[in-house]
């Protein structure tokens, strides 16, 4: 059986940045995204609406101000989000 030792002093790396927060960051008033639904190979996958939300409310996280809106609601459906503030 392998022996288990205690360490102390190790700091606790960072966490990695998200893709929403590296989005977020570059982004600066007038700025956009726009996130489109993924029809691959797994059909119908409505994601765009909910990537956009998670854009939104990283924005707000951080202190700044996000808008989004249905730019095609066919398919596939699009969503655009802008940086407001």
């Amino acid at each position: 059986m392998q022996e288990v030792c205690i360490e102390k002093g190790i700091p606790i790396p960072t966490q990695g940045r998200g893709l929403y927060k590296r989005l977020a960051d570059n982004m600066e008033v007038g700025d956009s995204v726009l996130f489109t639904d993924d029809l691959g190979a797994f059909g119908n996958q409505r994601w765009a609406d909910v990537r956009a939300t998670s854009l939104i409310q990283r924005l707000k996280a951080m202190g700044m101000k996000g808008s989004k809106r249905l730019m095609n609601s066919g398919t596939p459906r699009q969503v655009r989000v802008w940086r407001t503030e």
